[in-house]
């Protein structure tokens, strides 16, 4: 009877991973046909694709690999690499917060639907962290013609995020007390994060998460409020750097789109294959290095 019991559960399961693929495809679908017919710079940018959209494409689908198998980074990895392709820091982060609303809207269906959502957790995240990634995406867009000032400054955002992912990589197997407190300012902790995360391009999972598993808070039902909210927060940062910037990067941004989307229903088995505390060890290693590079290039410019 447990034998039948577990077949069972392994159809279901195969079918569920099906059905997820189908409507993955179909949303992008639907987002390619929006996009191309109501986004005069995203149809004229398709029609004469440049290398630009290749590198992106392939690095989308990289980057949200590696955070389908460690949970975190693809906000940090894809703004440091889209900084060192000389794309500037707003038309950066809009890309990354583009990309980012199809993949977290279906994880975050996901854990919803497997109970995973702390409800008043998310309520608390979410309305302070679209407010908090509005204010970040309005003050860096506004600050979009000194992109030659705020690219170093952004990357000094990422070299930071880069030695904290190296660090919870060193310290992946060691043994942690757990806070006995459980963090309670839960909106100030949202506000924070959504603010950083739309003006440093990523941070929202890095900063929230950890804060919130640091704090007492249960690991599972904070994954499930973060990833649902994640959508509502990359959304909001989305629309403000929309509606203020001229002049995208359509090329990145369609790029970025496309790779992250396409690896989304697959991420989640990469967790399985390879080893978290080396994919974080490559990942903290490469973003300090490309950050550094980018800040090293800076100061020589002005002598």
């Amino acid at each position: 009877m447990q034998i039948e019991t577990k077949e069972v559960g392994a159809v279901h399961q195969k079918y569920n991973r099906w059905i997820i693929l189908a409507i993955s495809l179909v949303i992008i679908a639907i987002a390619f046909v929006l996009l191309y017919n109501y986004v005069p710079h995203f149809r004229s940018q398709f029609e004469s694709l440049t290398p630009t959209f290749y590198y992106f494409l392939f690095a989308g689908f990289v980057f949200s690999l590696i955070d389908g198998a460690i949970g975190m980074s693809y906000g940090v990895t894809s703004t440091t690499f889209s900084l060192s392709m000389g794309i500037p820091p707003a038309s950066a982060s809009t890309a990354v917060h583009l990309s980012e609303i199809l993949s977290n809207g279906i994880a975050g269906v996901m854990h919803y639907r497997m109970g995973n959502v702390n409800t008043k957790l998310f309520k608390r995240l979410v309305i302070a962290g679209m407010a908090g990634s509005a204010l970040g995406a309005f003050l860096l867009s506004s600050l979009d013609a000194y992109a030659h000032y705020t690219r170093p400054i952004i990357s000094v955002y990422t070299l930071i995020l880069g030695a904290v992912i190296l660090n919870k990589a060193l310290k992946i197997n060691a043994k942690k007390g757990r806070s006995k407190k459980k963090i309670t300012n839960i909106r100030s902790l949202g506000f924070f994060g959504g603010f950083i995360d739309a003006v440093g391009g990523g941070g929202w999972g890095s900063i929230v998460l950890s804060s919130l598993i640091a704090g007492g808070r249960n690991a599972l039902f904070s994954l499930g409020a973060v990833k649902l909210s994640r959508f509502f927060v990359a959304f909001m940062s989305s629309l403000t750097f929309l509606t203020m910037l001229k002049g995208l990067h359509w090329d990145a941004i369609g790029g970025l789109i496309l790779g992250s989307a396409i690896a989304s229903p697959i991420g989640a088995k990469v967790a399985n294959r390879i080893s978290a505390k080396t994919i974080m060890t490559s990942v903290g290693i490469i973003v300090i290095l490309v950050s550094l590079r980018t800040i090293i290039k800076f100061l020589l410019s002005l002598y």
